[in-house]
């Protein structure tokens, strides 16, 4: 008997060239888009595939974006991506108009399954530091194949100077429709820190020497989760539908925040400054051997402190959304906001602040 999971996808692969469905497994580590690991049997061998539903309301120009994206670096073999696999039609997406939700359908694609070991979630990662030195490469190389591409469609999250001000708005707008949880309490408590935290950012993105940044395609959810692991080698870099255009220091503080800041009790909240000079290093390195991306440059890494703060912020702002616009576990998310909480305070705190300068002052130069 089939269940409604084997209906639709087996409805979806109808599309495809790539055999019949042998086996499927729901990916329970994805939280925004519905995924699953998938077999098979094609001209009497197995292989297995990721099958990924789109969260809805994603838009087409999106899609394209992404897999326009993942397609270039395929080509490039710059980095361990998981090739999207054409449908009989040649699209690299299918669309399904006849769901629920208002009609709006869903989008479904195909890719490659990436070989080595899910390691690490984006929470309480502690990475090695030569799994955090090969990270840091990997996005350099990643900076540099996508500076080469200009590609269709685009994603409509704005960039994080617009987007400050947006997160703002939803902070006010989350203290006051209260679901009166302990996370509710705890956004109270700390409303004004927070709200103080975006504005310093905002206001040192808003400053000239800021507005002249160099601009790429950032990955925008470069975290030990979306990396697979082979030993301590990387083989698989996954998730780019957060994709867009924005500041590449940006992509760079919003890394250093998930790999480097510090979930552990004593120390929750901690940049650990060794991890962070371990990855900028190594990102510099990379970019030195080739001319077509420069390194980090003196003005990047002057406005580094505060794009590691916009990461926080920027991951604040997932939560929000997530704990107001879903059912979650209020205890569950009050660990994710009061880890937000503690590294905006460590931030605040002036000998951090000279501490982290100190650390950058370090980082290898162009």
């Amino acid at each position: 008997m089939l269940t409604a999971p084997d209906t639709e996808l087996n409805e979806v692969l109808s599309h495809y060239d790539l055999g019949q469905l042998a086996a499927h497994e729901r990916d329970r580590r994805g939280t925004v888009n519905t995924s699953y690991f998938i077999v098979m049997l094609h001209g009497g061998r197995l292989r297995k595939y990721f099958l990924r539903r789109y969260k809805l309301g994603i838009r087409r120009e999106e899609i394209l974006f992404e897999h326009a994206l993942i397609k270039h670096i395929f080509r490039q073999q710059a980095c361990p991506v998981a090739r999207v696999h054409p449908t009989r039609a040649g699209e690299t997406f299918i669309h399904r108009p006849d769901l629920e939700a208002g009609g709006q359908g869903a989008f479904y694609a195909v890719f490659d399954y990436l070989p080595g070991e899910d390691r690490y979630t984006w929470v309480g990662p502690r990475c090695t530091p030569r799994e955090t030195r090969n990270a840091g490469a990997l996005l350099a190389r990643f900076h540099r194949a996508v500076s080469t591409l200009t590609p269709p469609g685009k994603r409509v999250e704005p960039k994080i100077v617009e987007l400050l001000d947006v997160i703002d708005g939803a902070w006010v707008e989350g203290r006051a429709k209260s679901k009166g949880t302990v996370f509710d309490a705890d956004l109270a408590e700390h409303f004004e820190l927070i709200r103080g935290s975006i504005a310093e950012t905002r206001a040192a993105l808003q400053e000239p020497a800021a507005h002249a940044l160099p601009e790429v395609i950032i990955h925008s959810d470069f975290h030990p989760g979306n990396l697979k692991f082979e030993g301590e080698a990387i083989s698989g870099l996954v998730d780019f539908d957060w994709a867009k255009v924005d500041l590449r220091a940006f992509d760079i503080g919003l890394a250093l925040w998930y790999f480097c800041v510090s979930w552990e009790p004593r120390l929750d909240g901690r940049l650990r400054l060794g991890d962070a000079q371990t990855f900028l290093a190594a990102y510099q390195r990379e970019l030195h051997r080739q001319r077509e991306l420069p390194p980090l440059s003196e003005a990047e890494l002057g406005v580094l402190p505060h794009l590691i703060n916009a990461g926080n912020i920027y991951v604040i702002y997932w939560t929000i959304r997530d704990y107001f616009g879903k059912e979650v576990d209020a205890r569950e998310y009050r660990v994710y906001l009061n880890h937000h909480v503690a590294f905006a305070r460590w931030f605040n705190r002036p000998v951090n602040r000279a501490n982290l300068a100190a650390m950058l002052a370090g980082v290898p130069r162009t």
